[in-house]
């Protein structure tokens, strides 16, 4: 049969409209796909942890094929918080001395569920190598410069407070500044409470050197040689519930990874985790020495029963302190212990 022109001008016509909606139903249900799929924030106010940076930079490798998308931001201490409150942020990296403040300000729910940092060495006490202050008994009442205190993660005031059993600012005579480590080498202080990396270059000119640190204390107070300071946090409905406890999982795996590829090869780690934090790779080498991130053994690098104990009793400290008003109730509620 053959058909006329006019019919076959019309067939044509709803042939192309017919490939026109399929097209468009596709591109439409595409981009539904997107408007569904999930994206999860993290946020560090530190950019310079070599393993967290390796783990933004391949973000694409590790979450590849996931059903969600995953974001990173480097922010500072005075909008993580905030951030993390508004719900900006899925996951922040702070210590646990902060976990009451949020809980406090923001009415929410959190826990800590892998470490990042430990105090190994921590913050110290530094004196001129030729110093008559050897002990820490010897600097009661002396100028010791540190910074502001509301700065701090409160691992100062509890050291001292779990020593000596008398507050900072009255056991020494504290100045709190900025320049700490200035105040030091100009000799307008007799001692500098400070940590790495700012401890570095003056422990290298062999002019200084270290007689105290809040590693010390917290061994000799709490048997703890490597008290967790620094990780990841999240809503504890965010880190136990379906679909976001996979992420988590996930985000555990991705950063388990990146740690032991940096006690493999941590030269290759931190040329990665250059390109994306801009810190020069050799300045995210010495990082990785001062946190003891390449001997850091795998029964550390997850949150166990003993750091659940420990912050047990550096939370009181803390609240005698004055860095926190109130001790958490439960401090096993404020932690996720790897299983």
């Amino acid at each position: 049969m053959k058909l006329s022109s006019k019919r076959v001008v019309v067939i044509a016509a709803l042939a192309v409209a017919i490939a026109v909606s399929f097209t468009a139903a596709m591109v439409s249900g595409a981009k539904a796909g997107r408007t569904a799929e999930r994206t999860y924030t993290v946020c560090i106010d530190i950019p310079f942890h070599p393993i967290f940076d390796y783990v933004m930079a391949k973000k694409d490798t590790y979450f590849a094929g996931k059903p969600y998308r995953v974001n990173f931001k480097v922010l500072d201490a005075t909008t993580q918080l905030p951030a993390f409150g508004a719900g900006q942020c899925n996951v922040i990296t702070t210590p646990p001395s902060f976990i009451p403040r949020v809980t406090e300000r923001y009415h929410i729910q959190v826990a800590e569920f892998f470490p990042l940092a430990r105090w190994v060495i921590g913050p110290q006490i530094l004196v001129k190598v030729n110093s008559p202050y050897r002990t820490l008994a010897d600097l009661k009442g002396k100028k010791v410069a540190i910074s502001p205190l509301a700065t701090r993660f409160g691992s100062e005031e509890a050291a001292i407070l779990a020593a000596t059993g008398k507050n900072i600012r009255t056991y020494f005579k504290l100045k709190q500044t900025d320049a700490a480590a200035q105040e030091l080498t100009l000799g307008r202080a007799d001692a500098a409470f400070i940590e790495a990396p700012t401890t570095y270059p003056l422990l290298q000119t062999k002019k200084f050197k270290a007689i105290y640190s809040v590693h010390d204390a917290f061994l000799k107070a709490f048997g703890d040689p490597a008290v967790v300071n620094g990780g990841y946090i999240a809503r504890t409905t965010f880190i136990k519930q379906a679909p976001t406890s996979r992420f988590v999982k996930d985000l555990i795996a991705a950063t388990s990874d990146a740690w032991n590829r940096y006690q493999r090869n941590s030269k290759e780690v931190n040329q990665v985790a250059s390109k994306v934090s801009g810190i020069p790779a050799a300045q995210l080498e010495v990082v990785g020495d001062v946190l003891y991130l390449k001997k850091m053994p795998a029964n550390l690098r997850k949150i166990s029963q003993r750091d659940v104990r420990t912050w047990a009793k550096l939370f009181p400290l803390l609240e005698r302190s004055g860095f926190i008003k109130k001790a958490p109730a439960n401090p096993a509620a404020l932690f996720v212990v790897t299983k």
